[in-house]
């Protein structure tokens, strides 16, 4: 064998290793990617609020999963057969609770375990009819003995937040001191939150507010605000003539100037009592819905909140 036949030989041994050296490494850095990605915990949030608390709080060290899909109505969502196989690999799965996710009901045993119902442990408020179309023997009964739009009230959102860092706490020790300096933070843009909308709280001869459901009776407690909708805890529920007919005397009568109608629910009956009274309809976000194309544009519960109060300032001046 000559010296450059020899050289040759080594060369192509030589390459021969190093690709299998660079074929072993890239399967370990799969092999541990995939193993990184398995060992988080797999958490199931069931509408946005809460989705957006928890990913605040545990960010990219928990797979983070919406139930209720982003732009769909929580009120009316049924469960698929995929998503509730989907579920039974789930580490937590955090939900309103307070009936406000009918399709629970159908969770089975074994998941209980796994559930944390978040309204039920913040001093839920009880539900009181604000709706005109709930008077006279025209009932709502499809709600709850309490109002399940919890998360509307910042200082109980806070609360809720609390909770959900407990719970991913309880089950992965490891990261919990990044939990908990995000949950810090988090409390910290709910304080500010909290004194923002106290600016309402100033405001002398508030007028009323007429929304087309009853969702906002948190704000109202929270910070002296009187709202009228058209119908109960239910957007899908339509008013009566009657009811029109009182709603329509009540803005003539007070003054009001803006009759608001919430993100996911049907403007019609809303923009025809403006359209007679001669007076503009809004929306006022419940947050139950944000689309894709808001969370990728970088809105979240915050933003939401702040361009209610911005609205609601107007509106009670």
């Amino acid at each position: 064998m000559t010296k450059k036949t020899g050289l040759i030989s080594l060369l192509l041994i030589m390459m021969v290793v190093l690709s299998a050296c660079s074929s072993s490494v890239s399967s370990s850095d799969t092999n541990s990617t995939n193993d990184s990605e398995n060992s988080k915990l797999t958490v199931y949030a069931s509408f946005y609020p809460i989705y957006d608390f928890t990913n605040k709080i545990a960010d990219d060290l928990i797979n983070l999963k919406l139930i209720v899909p982003a732009g769909a109505e929580p009120h009316s969502f049924e469960l698929s057969a995929k998503t509730l196989a989907e579920l039974e690999n789930a580490d937590l799965i955090l939900l309103n609770g307070l009936d406000f996710e009918p399709w629970a009901d159908s969770l089975p045993e074994s998941l209980s375990s796994k559930i944390i119902s978040l309204g039920e442990e913040v001093n839920p408020l009880p539900y009181v009819e604000h709706s005109h179309g709930e008077h006279e023997g025209e009932a709502d009964d499809s709600h709850s003995e309490y109002d399940p739009h919890i998360w509307l009230d910042p200082l109980r959102a806070s609360q809720m937040s609390e909770i959900i860092y407990e719970n991913l706490s309880k089950l992965d020790s490891t990261n919990k001191a990044v939990y908990e300096t995000n949950l810090k933070n988090l409390k910290n843009e709910f304080i500010t939150l909290d004194s923002e909308y106290k600016q309402l709280e100033a405001i002398q001869n508030k007028k009323e507010i007429v929304v087309s459901h009853n969702a906002f009776s948190y704000l109202g407690e929270r910070y002296g605000l009187e709202f009228h909708s058209l119908s109960g805890i239910s957007p899908e529920n339509e008013p009566s003539l009657k009811v029109l007919s009182e709603i329509t005397d009540l803005v003539n009568k007070e003054g009001i100037r803006v009759l608001f109608f919430e993100e996911l629910a049907n403007d019609k009956i809303i923009n025809t009592i403006a359209d007679e009274t001669g007076v503009e309809s809004d929306i006022l976000y419940t947050i139950e819905g944000m689309t894709d194309d808001e969370i990728n544009a970088g809105e979240d519960y915050f933003s939401k909140m702040r361009l209610n109060l911005s609205k609601l300032k107007l509106a009670v001046e």
